[in-house]
């Protein structure tokens, strides 16, 4: 085995986990993954992952790359096989799986017909809206990936898929038979793709090696449920590779079914706990801070809050049932958060005392609170450099205490806007390698 199949057999039997060795990391490259009928498919794992099926008309792509990373994938490609692009699966419209750049200026370059594209109708709404709040989502994968270290950018150009469909959609290519399925999850637009010859099953994000993407708290709408029948519905084909969209594959038939099963079980036991609550007329608070994912759950390799964390998951189950509104009545119509700082730090005695207290609080542990007067204390004192250093050490702290990139992109965020070099603590140039090198030093 190649050094990306060896991590996913250490990753299943425990040897190395996610923690230390994030779904968006390292090893990268192309391997083999199967030979069938003298048509080889490889897998190739980057920040989000490829895979590459050779038939008797050409290549099928599932996911080409990002913008950032697609000519190194095309290289690759190149580099092991000479067949042209017959067609180009988009699994979703997330900027870091639909680079396509280098094989169209390939196909101009020798005169070879533009591939087929297809992707899910949905995903024409999505570009069109990442085109108008294109600043917005540069900002945003700032903080989740960088920690806000940086200049923001996003992806401009976008290839519009030249076939759609609506529910599912089933194409013969070489003799190849590919199956195209829609469910909402991550996205409104993801599509999961089976190939029927060899058992390869290509979830998209719908699958990564972690518990699932399905509260991201800077992101739209996700969808629980749906997600969880689309693993079930995924399972029922008896899939005997998984290709991830972020990770590693996973190989045979038995720990396939068990990944697919027991990722859809998390999302269910969240969703119908989030669900009863909120039947009872629950307040948001009071459900974040009650419903708990499985505890045997959590102890599959496939399933650490390594990105996303079942809380995140939680709001976003409630923001898809019960709109914004937290049944908190100060929140709905609150004073601006500033006026809120500035009488608390007055009731306090000050901010000095406010972020003093902070820093007394999360050298105990209570990190949730500590924030909470960290952030009262810079906001009534933001030029004052005592009280902005603790402010920015009490975030920093609480980066290097979470586990998941969600949580770790915001702090540091936070942590930088307040004055603070939070790089000291967390080296590494994205957020996932500050990642693994804390839990590798751990």
């Amino acid at each position: 085995m190649g050094k990306i199949l060896d991590l996913a057999e250490d990753l299943w039997v425990g040897r190395k986990d996610t923690f230390s060795h994030h779904p968006f990391g390292v090893p990268r490259g192309l391997e083999l993954i199967n030979e069938h009928n003298s048509q080889r498919t490889w897998f190739y794992r980057g920040f989000s992952n490829s895979v590459i099926r050779e038939t008797n008309e050409g290549l099928i792509i599932v996911d080409p790359g990002a913008d950032f990373d697609v000519d190194k994938k095309f290289k690759a490609v190149r580099e092991v096989t000479a067949q042209k692009v017959n067609t180009v699966i988009f699994t979703h419209g997330h900027v870091d799986h639909i680079g396509i750049k280098p094989y169209l200026e390939e196909c101009e370059d020798n005169n070879w017909p533009i591939p087929r594209i297809i992707a899910h109708e949905a995903i024409v709404n999505r570009f069109d809206r990442y085109k108008l709040t294109n600043s917005w989502n540069a900002y945003i994968n700032l903080r989740q990936f960088r920690g806000d270290k940086g200049e923001p950018a996003f992806t401009k150009d976008f290839c519009y898929p030249n076939l759609t469909y609506r529910d599912e959609l089933a194409i013969q290519i070489g003799g190849v038979r590919v199956q195209l399925k829609h469910s909402r999850g991550e996205t409104d637009d993801h599509t999961w793709v089976y190939f029927s010859d060899t058992n390869i099953l290509c979830t998209g994000d719908l699958f990564i090696w972690g518990i699932p993407n399905v509260g991201n708290p800077q992101k739209v709408q996700r969808y629980a449920h749906e997600w969880a029948l689309a693993l079930l519905e995924m399972k029922e084909y008896n899939p005997q590779i998984l290709c991830p969209g972020h990770g590693v594959p996973i190989i045979s038939q038995e720990r396939v079914n068990e990944a697919l099963y027991n990722t859809a079980l998390l999302l269910e036991s969240l969703h119908a706990q989030t669900i009863s609550l909120m039947n009872k007329g629950a307040s948001l608070d009071t459900i974040i801070h009650t419903v708990k994912a499985p505890i045997e759950l959590f102890k599959k390799p496939y399933l650490k809050p390594v990105y996303d964390e079942p809380e995140f998951i939680v709001r976003n189950i409630w923001r898809l049932y019960g709109g914004w509104y937290d049944r908190t009545p100060s929140n709905l119509k609150p004073a601006p958060e500033i006026v809120q700082a500035n009488e608390i730090a007055n009731l306090a005695g000050g901010a000095v005392k406010l972020a003093e207290r902070a820093l007394e609080l999360m050298n105990v542990g209570e990190s949730r609170m500590a924030c909470h007067l960290a952030e009262w204390a810079w906001l009534n004192l933001p030029n004052n450099k005592y009280v902005s250093e603790i402010a920015s050490k009490v975030f920093t702290a609480r980066a290097k205490k979470e586990r998941s990139t969600m949580a770790i992109g915001i702090y540091l965020s936070a942590a930088r806007k307040m004055g603070g070099d939070p790089d000291k603590e967390m080296p590494g140039r994205t957020i996932m390698q500050a990642q693994d090198l804390k839990n590798q030093s751990e």
